[in-house]
């Protein structure tokens, strides 16, 4: 029986050998076949830590991992500038409000010919400088205009029947423009107001959002380094258990007890061993990899020889059927996704609103109200023409006064004032413009109620999903410990049947390589089992409480250099 056993065993045994040998050739059948090429190998793998150990690594924990990662991720780094983009975006919109000051100043210098017949010059010489300044103003929400303008001048003249030279002027001007059709509340200053600030909340809502998926990369990556490190556990215990038994196998064959063929059994044992430990050490140095980019960001060089040693254990604790009920109006109410979704929402009515007032005639009603004052010094031409004959008016016939005083008439008894109101209509014919964009805003907003109605549909499904994907990983986990236990104690009777000379070199290889399967299946039904966890809490929303990420800080981190620099 034992010599049927190790013929039917030789070709695969042959065949693990010879794949063994072809993974040691293949280094060097590359290096042969890439000679002269930019990568150095030899440097390459000269950074690497050698292939029979592993370097020690800086412990590390879940909940660090996670703190270092919201500091340093490069994804969370991009996406934390977004929100203050669209910030900055809200404010710059309430710019449109913003008093405007303007002035202007002239200067006119004439001379004319006389065609006055009781002005006694030939020509008329008028030296005038004035100005004007004033307060432009949008009033939020209403969407009237304000105005408030003062204007003065001085002015230089020959002519004799003009009885102040310099005469001095000033006028004071309060007006405005209300519209009470077209423009009233949803005009276009205040339609952006509202709508960047909405966008600015859904960008908030975004930035949770990437925040969350950070935060399940991360766990997911800290897993995936636990279960690489446990591989090569399980890989190096096989190598030393193959290494006992091909000892133990080559101590019977010198003294008789076993043929060359169990020999060369327990060899390409060793030899399978070693290439499975080959594998699980470079999948774990991928998932270092892994995890420091996604930990440390940029930090992660060519050169780089730092490695983590993760300290938190993938506990398994038994769990029982989540409230489906419960979890979907739970990720309902704290998914950022559906809430930058209704922002979305809330924009479409905003636009909606515009577009329906756009549609309305223009009727605007513009009031002012101006007073004025006059002052300067009696004209040195001034002809008086209650003489007889007329002649050159004496001094202090003219009430006199400075530019000053010309403000004084503004609010006295009986000044100089005028009021003036004024309607103003305009109708487009046809409108198609403002009739097509209110179509267009409608359909956007029922585009916008399908999107969410679709979301929550993704949602329920992703949380029922995730609920029973909980529920089978620990039942997963409880299986491959009952399947562990069984093959360790099937390793343990085959070895004890074999020093009884009852069983072969290549029936415990078999027995030792069902048990490796056993613990690798255990290992990653435990990381399926936390990544389970970290799914559902996704899919709540409920993941960044779970971990103590306070997304406030999260999204200020080096904030401040941003500001110092905009500003």
């Amino acid at each position: 029986m034992r010599s049927r056993h190790a013929c039917i065993a030789i070709a695969p045994l042959v065949s693990t050998v010879m794949l063994c040998a072809l993974a040691a050739s293949a280094p060097h059948a590359r290096a042969s076949s890439q000679e002269g090429s930019a990568v150095d190998y030899e440097t390459m793998d000269a950074s690497l830590p050698p292939d029979d150990q592993d370097p020690p690594g800086r412990p590390l924990s879940i909940d660090e991992a996670i703190a270092l990662g919201l500091q340093n991720n490069l994804d969370v780094e991009v996406n934390r500038y977004q929100p203050y983009v669209s910030q900055l975006d809200s404010e710059a919109a309430w710019g449109a409000y913003d008093p405007t000051f303007s002035g202007q100043v002239d200067y006119n210098d004439s001379r004319t010919r006389n065609t006055f017949a009781i002005n006694r010059n030939q020509s008329n010489e008028i030296d005038a400088l004035g100005g004007q300044t004033g307060l432009t103003a949008l009033i939020p929400y209403w969407g009237a205009s304000v105005e408030l303008s003062f204007d003065g001048r001085r002015t230089k003249t020959n002519n004799t029947i003009e009885a102040l030279s310099p005469k001095y002027e000033s006028g004071l001007t309060i007006g405005g423009t209300v519209p009470l059709m077209r423009g009233l509340v949803w005009n276009e200053p205040w339609t952006q107001v509202k709508t960047l600030r909405l966008n600015y909340d859904a960008e908030l809502d975004n930035f949770t959002t990437s925040v969350m998926n950070t935060v399940q990369q991360i766990i997911s990556a800290y897993w995936n380094l636990v279960a690489t490190k446990e591989q090569v556990r399980v890989a190096l215990k096989s190598l030393e258990s193959n290494n006992a038994l091909l000892d133990q196998t080559k101590t019977q064959y010198e003294v008789g007890v076993v043929s060359k063929v169990e020999v060369v059994q327990a060899e390409a044992g060793v030899a399978n061993s070693e290439f499975n430990l080959i594998v699980a050490r470079n999948t774990y140095r991928n998932a270092q990899d892994s995890l420091i980019a996604a930990v440390l960001g940029n930090r992660l060089r060519a050169a780089t020889t730092l490695t983590f040693d993760p300290t938190t254990r993938p506990d398994f604790s038994s769990v029982r059927p989540v409230n489906l009920n419960h979890a979907v109006e739970t990720a309902f109410a704290r998914r950022p996704e559906l809430a930058a979704a209704q922002r979305r929402l809330d924009q479409g009515e905003v636009q909606l609103k515009f577009a329906k007032n756009q549609r309305l005639p223009q009727v605007d009603l513009n009031v002012s109200y101006r007073t004025a004052g006059v002052e300067g010094r009696q004209n040195p031409d001034l002809v008086d023409f209650s003489q007889v004959p007329p002649g050159p008016a004496p001094p202090g016939s003219v009430a006199e006064g400075s530019f000053g005083d010309t403000t004084n008439s503004y609010f006295a008894t009986g000044a100089p004032r005028g009021v003036t109101a004024m309607g103003v209509v305009s109708i487009p014919l046809g409108n198609v413009t403002a009739r097509k964009n209110v179509s267009k805003a409608r359909i956007e907003l029922r585009r916008a109620n399908s999107q969410i109605t679709q979301l929550k549909q993704q949602i329920i499904v992703s949380v029922r999903s995730a609920a029973r994907g909980l529920l089978a990983s620990a039942h997963g986990v409880e299986a491959a410990e009952r399947r562990r236990i069984a093959a360790e104690e099937q390793l343990r009777a085959e070895r004890i049947r074999l020093e009884h000379g009852e069983s072969t070199p290549f029936d415990v290889l078999q027995r030792e390589s069902d048990l490796v399967d056993a613990e690798s299946q255990k290992i990653s039904a435990l990381q399926s089992f936390r990544n389970a966890q970290a799914t559902l809490e996704r899919e709540r929303g409920t993941i960044l409480d779970t971990w103590d990420v306070a997304i406030d800080s999260v999204r200020q981190l080096g904030y401040d250099e941003v500001l110092s620099a905009h500003d």
